[in-house]
């Protein structure tokens, strides 16, 4: 236990003596965490700026552009009234949507005849117009039930009759997990895991290459000191690191982002001390082949963008090729992504998270056992590149 714990000293005086890697290990995680929390601090798509082009101007119409008004989804662009108006301002951003109310709308309503309002918005980004058609939906709603109500009214229906014949068919929405439709609950935590796995990779792959390069490798590999006891010594900052990280950006994205963190809270430490192990393990199977820092550098950024995109964290999984989800479960961050919202969004219990855990179990020893079982042997040094092993020294404090 002393050879592991002065081999962990011995790695923590280097974390703390360069300031990037410092920066990386403690502070970059949180900053990332603050930078894409202060993106989606809002959590809801509000006040969509629309044009109301009104070429009725009549009361009716005019109502119609109050309820637009009225809507706390909409902020009306008053400043657009015209149809091409409505074609510049949706080229240039002004405006993400807009209502074309047509000529004689009072009159067809009046005589029952069918009634076409044009509606457009721009669907270049798909959060502006899920959220825009949704949103232009429940207006339109609200508006026909209130005309609908005047109308059955002055025909000398009384309040319970016309209760009666609007509540014929009632339709009751409940909305589960994520009521309020918070884009931080949806994106927010997959975006923490992302940034989890590539500092903490990168993190624990510089540990062997940077002994590597600055001549000191071979001195662990000729000490008296069993192979796991040098990986362990090794990644123990790394690792205690990163999961501090975890717990402190969980607590962020809760107290700060509003991040709904439901769900039981062992079993959300325990996904991600197994996420912690699998990139701890891997990292230092990284760096033990790497010949060299650049070569590590490359490799981690050839799985950064990958992992999070089919996933199927943010696009279904059903609707993603077949070898690709084949590909995706050989991933930890997707049974990681998974895992979490099962159980912090929808609150679910170990039986539902289960395959989860044995997943990331599964990975998390696959990676560690050929990390701590390497053979310790003194391995030529390339030709034309930086050396492998070094020489007779460890860095000064």
């Amino acid at each position: 236990m002393r050879q592991i714990l002065n081999i962990a000293h011995y790695e923590m005086i280097h974390i703390f003596k360069e300031k990037i890697l410092f920066l990386m290990v403690f502070l970059v995680p949180l900053g990332y965490a603050a930078l894409f929390g202060a993106a989606y601090a809002s959590a809801v798509l509000n006040d969509v700026p629309i044009a109301i082009v009104d070429l009725d101007d009549s009361k009716l119409s005019r109502e119609v552009a109050a309820a637009f008004a009225n809507s706390p989804h909409f902020q009306v662009v008053d400043a657009i009234k015209t149809y091409p108006g409505l074609q510049e301002g949706m080229k240039c951003g002004r405006v993400r949507a807009g209502v074309v109310i047509p000529e004689h709308f009072e009159q067809d309503m009046a005589q029952h005849t069918l009634t076409r309002v044009l509606t457009v918005y721009d669907g270049s980004n798909l959060i502006w117009g899920y959220n825009t058609r949704k949103y232009i939906r429940e207006v339109f709603n609200e508006f026909s039930v209130s005309n609908t109500a005047s109308y059955l009214a002055d025909m000398g229906y009384n309040k319970n009759d016309i209760r009666s014949i609007m509540d014929t068919v009632s339709l009751n929405t409940e909305v589960w997990y994520n009521p309020t439709f918070s884009y931080a609950n949806f994106l927010y935590m997959g975006l923490i895991m992302i940034i989890l796995h590539q500092i903490g990779l990168l993190s624990v792959s510089l540990t062997i290459t940077r002994e590597k390069e600055r001549k000191t490798w071979l001195q662990f590999l000729s000490a008296p000191v069993p192979a796991w006891k040098i990986f362990a010594g090794k990644v123990i900052p790394y690792f205690t690191a990163n999961f501090f990280n975890y717990a402190l950006l969980l607590w962020f994205a809760s107290r700060f982002v509003h991040v709904k963190i439901g769900g039981s809270l062992p079993l959300i430490l325990l996904l991600g001390l197994l996420y912690d192990l699998v990139i701890t393990g891997a990292g230092f199977f990284i760096s033990l082949h790497a010949p060299n820092s650049l070569q590590v550098t490359r490799y981690v950024m050839l799985l950064s963008v990958p992992f999070f995109m089919i996933s199927g964290y943010t696009w279904p999984g059903t609707h993603i090729p077949a070898f690709i989800n084949y590909l995706a479960r050989l991933l930890p961050s997707t049974w990681m992504v998974l895992g979490f919202r099962q159980v912090a969004l929808k609150e679910l219990d170990i039986s539902y998270i289960l395959p989860h855990v044995l997943a990331l179990g599964l990975m998390a020893f696959l990676a560690v056992l050929p990390a701590i079982t390497f053979t310790k042997r003194a391995r030529p040094r390339p030709e034309g590149g930086l050396p492998i092993n070094g020489g007779i020294s460890y860095p000064s404090r």
